[in-house]
């Protein structure tokens, strides 16, 4: 039994006995006049400011300082897994490799397409050739006999149909020869000028836009065929490897986790009580025991504070540098060691002074003659004494044996009363 419960268990039982002594005192006594029965007689105690005696631990969970899941990007048979469990890495190391005969394939199908669109835009950029513009030329200059040719054997048939001297269907087919001559030499004469002007600014933008397609195609598969070999995203040790060789790395529905990498530098993450959080801050250190390790204790830097804390428990996850050693094992258990809340101590009274009231605690706060009820806010507990966080101030005085007869406005007695707790 702690020695402040003690104490007041000797000052309630000292109290009872001179209550009774009081009383068969006064009704002994030939002549005397017992008090009235409406004045209680309590004990009451002056609160200071002080701390519960018990520390206030919160368990941790050892891991290392990042924990990296290994996946693939693509979706390829895995050919090679160089690394096994407990086996330490180096950051860039190649671990895992994936067939990449498809990936080389479609490399090599997109480069070819690439050269393919650069060569249409150079030619058009350069124009028409002397030997395509002396074709086209020769092209022009037979349509233009042909058409002279058919032109005089429709002035020919059109004479004598209109001498009589031919029937209509031919001066038709000769009106038709004509037509289609004419229309060739049109359409050569329209590509020699589209020849001599050059392609149009739509024309070579459109080219252009092939090439760039092209080009960005060809880099999305040199980076499909490099994501073929999986290298360490940090240096650590291997904690985990759910596949073997053979196997598929798949990226759909879900990706699946090839590997778990577990960085060398460890630390203790805990979730630290809001009431607390304002006394840790980064770079201070706290007292970490591992039960599996050892029961000394070490001491461990602050090096993260969650800004945003738990919604459910309320609780801000705070994470802790180990000092350098092969025992700390990821997945160990930790007792963390939180520093006292708040800069200055808080009024601390006995469990017993509270008074339930409803669904409300109060405590029995007395001027000397008479007495009062404060609501208040409770805090922490060890068991024999609770803080109050709200409703009382340092000096008052509250009474802490018959506080459960008594209402507000009742006179008492006080026979007993202790100083403010240091």
């Amino acid at each position: 039994m702690p020695e402040q419960q003690f104490n007041r268990n000797r000052i309630k039982a000292i109290t009872v006995g001179c209550i009774l002594t009081t009383t068969i005192a006064l009704t002994g006594c030939s002549g005397g006049t017992a008090p009235s029965s409406d004045v209680h007689k309590v004990v009451v105690e002056t609160v200071g400011d002080q701390g519960l005696n018990k520390a206030r631990v919160v368990a941790g969970r050892v891991m290392g300082d990042t924990e990296s899941a290994i996946m693939s990007k693509l979706n390829a048979r895995i050919v090679k897994v160089a690394c096994d469990v407990g086996q330490e890495v180096q950051a860039g190391q190649p671990l895992i490799y994936l067939d990449d005969r498809d990936f080389r394939a479609s490399l090599a199908q997109a480069e070819a397409n690439l050269k393919g669109a650069q060569a249409r835009l150079a030619d058009t950029e350069k124009g028409a050739r002397a030997q395509d513009r002396q074709q086209l030329q020769e092209r022009i200059e037979a349509a233009a006999a042909a058409l002279d040719n058919a032109k005089k054997t429709l002035e020919r048939s059109q004479s004598l149909f209109d001498a009589g001297a031919t029937p209509k269907t031919q001066l038709e087919s000769a009106q038709l020869a004509y037509t289609q001559a004419q229309s060739t030499y049109d359409q050569l004469i329209q590509q020699q000028s589209l020849m001599n002007e050059g392609a149009t600014a739509e024309t070579l933008e459109n080219l252009r836009a092939t090439v760039q397609q092209m080009s960005a195609l060809v880099d999305m598969a040199r980076l499909n065929l490099e994501a073929t070999v999986i290298p360490a995203p940090v240096s650590g040790r291997i904690a985990s490897k759910p596949v073997h060789e053979g196997e598929m790395a798949s990226t759909a529905p879900a990706p699946n986790v090839l590997l778990t990498i577990v960085s060398s530098d460890p630390v203790v993450e805990a979730s630290v009580p809001e009431e607390y959080i304002k006394q840790i801050q980064v770079g201070q250190t706290m007292k970490v025991r591992i039960e599996q390790v050892s029961s000394e204790i070490v001491e461990a830097k602050v090096v993260a504070i969650s800004p945003i804390a738990n919604s459910a428990s309320k609780e801000y996850p705070v994470k802790l540098s180990l000092p350098q050693s092969g025992l700390w094992k990821s997945g160990m258990y930790a007792e963390v060691t939180l520093p006292e809340a708040g800069t200055s101590q808080r009024i601390v009274v006995p469990k017993d002074a509270l008074v339930k009231r409803g669904s409300d605690r109060v405590i029995m706060v007395t001027d000397g003659s008479t007495v009062s009820s404060r609501s208040v806010t409770l805090g922490r507990s060890d068991g024999s004494n609770i803080e109050i966080l709200g409703g009382l101030n340092a000096g008052d005085k509250i009474i802490t044996v018959g506080q459960n007869e008594l209402k507000d406005g009742d006179k008492i007695q006080v026979i007993a009363e202790r100083g403010a707790a240091k």
